[in-house]
């Protein structure tokens, strides 16, 4: 019998400003890989979809997974359902032939189904800890995100652990339609190949024994340094490092990048990149622009964000205390000294465009003017105060349709839709 993974997106991970508005929780990355990804080489079994939020219904990218309703989840199959906040190591290989909860630390954070057994309620979904209690529970070793921060603090130790490891082997096969996307061996997101130091040009500069390596058509130029000393290296297929550059490991880069210098370091960058300036231990998911000069420090960017020249974050408070990040609630304690900006899906700044620390930029924002941005700006706002206008929805959708076909990427109708839904939660109801 065919066992398929889920992940689930609970009331808190819906609550992850400024990315769960526009993408499942799954589809984020943490160190190497995105959580859908990691869970499921960690179970090793086919990876189903996720069950997100009903607006991001339809939401696929990179020929990945689709969001799905629950309604949409056979009940055929042995189901193991894990919330996308949780990370599991080494997961027991044999689960009960009975219906069981999953734990962490003590705590439900998903279930083990057999075929026929019915899923959770929806508001059981939305608080696992919550459910009735079954008479089966399995503890599993990991640890459960509470905060999107978290995701920022943990990128260097995580990616190191992921590039020295075996993160980048190939996932299991892909489920009947096609749900899982193509991977690590053959897709050169996740080169798994050996070292390549042989293959770099002559006035490439190296420090430290690390393994550095480089996918099918990666280009290095004569003069950029690579220091492997803090971690590895992985350049994607098509990368292209153009000198003069730094790049400090641990560092992935997702295929067709293309650096155009400055300092990268201890960074997830995902594919079809262009970066430029100084990068430190921040995620870009992809399909970024950051081509000119600017600090970019202790971050996290959703995709297709566009950063205009000198656009800058702080990641230090002037005072040296605590940064505060500012929700939808209210300013919470990060429990950090360093944090940069998190900057939604769409996200496009002007010129000189200044973050302030620990800045929250909802999806779909764009930014002008010499007025630094508020600490938190909702969604979809036209400049930089928060009581902004909205970004016309018919604009904001012309706008992403083109900066995607520049890439070669087309708008689906699907990802149209997701957008608009996502739109009319936030700017509709005004």
């Amino acid at each position: 019998m065919t066992t398929r993974l889920y992940l689930f997106d609970d009331a808190r991970a819906r609550q992850w400003e400024p990315f769960a508005l526009t993408r499942p929780v799954a589809e984020l990355v943490l160190g190497a890989l995105r959580f859908w990804e990691r869970a499921s080489r960690a179970w090793d079994v086919e990876y189903g979809g996720h069950l997100a939020a009903a607006h991001l219904a339809g939401f696929r990218e990179d020929e990945g997974p689709t969001a799905l309703a629950p309604s949409e989840v056979s009940s055929r199959n042995h189901r193991i359902l894990v919330s996308s906040r949780a990370v599991v190591r080494d997961p027991p290989r044999q689960l009960p032939p009975v219906p069981a909860a999953l734990c962490i630390d003590g705590t439900r954070v998903g279930w083990s189904l057999p075929a026929g057994v019915p899923l959770p309620h929806a508001r059981h979904l939305a608080d696992p800890a919550a459910a009735p209690r079954t008479g089966i529970r399995v503890e599993l070793d990991g640890f459960v995100l509470e905060q999107v921060w978290e995701l920022v603090a943990r990128t260097a130790r995580q990616l190191r652990e992921d590039l020295e490891g075996a993160a980048l082997t190939p996932l299991p096969a892909a489920p009947p339609g096609g749900t899982a996307e193509r991977h690590a061996g053959a897709h050169p997101d996740h080169p798994a190949i050996p070292p390549s130091r042989s293959s770099l040009p002559p006035g490439t500069h190296l420090l430290g024994d690390g393994p550095i390596t480089l996918g099918p058509g990666a280009a290095v130029e004569p003069g950029v340094l690579l220091d492997t000393r803090p971690g590895p290296i992985v350049l994607g297929g098509d990368v292209r490092v153009c000198g003069p550059a730094r790049l400090e490991g641990p560092l992935y880069v997702g295929p067709g990048t293309t650096i155009l210098g400055g300092r990268v370091c201890a960074s997830y960058v995902g594919p079809a990149c262009k970066i430029r300036g100084d990068v430190e231990k921040s995620v870009l998911l992809g399909y970024d622009n950051k081509a000119h000069d600017g600090f970019v420090g202790r971050s996290y960017l959703g995709r297709w964000v566009n950063l205009g020249a000198m656009t800058t974050n702080s990641d230090l408070r002037n005072d040296y205390r605590e940064v505060q990040v500012r929700t939808g609630e209210g300013a919470v304690p990060s429990g950090l000294f360093k944090l940069g900006c998190l900057v939604g899906d769409h996200v496009k700044t002007g010129i000189g465009t200044l973050l302030n620390t620990g800045a929250v930029i909802g999806a779909g924002c764009n930014l002008f003017g010499a007025r630094t941005p508020t600490r938190h700006l909702p969604p979809f706002r036209w400049g930089t105060a928060r009581d902004a206008p909205h970004f016309r929805l018919d604009r904001f959708l012309d706008t992403a349709a083109r900066v995607m076909n520049r890439r070669g990427v087309p708008l689906t109708p699907e990802m149209r839709a997701v957008l608009e839904r996502a739109w009319l939660r936030v700017a509709g109801s005004d």
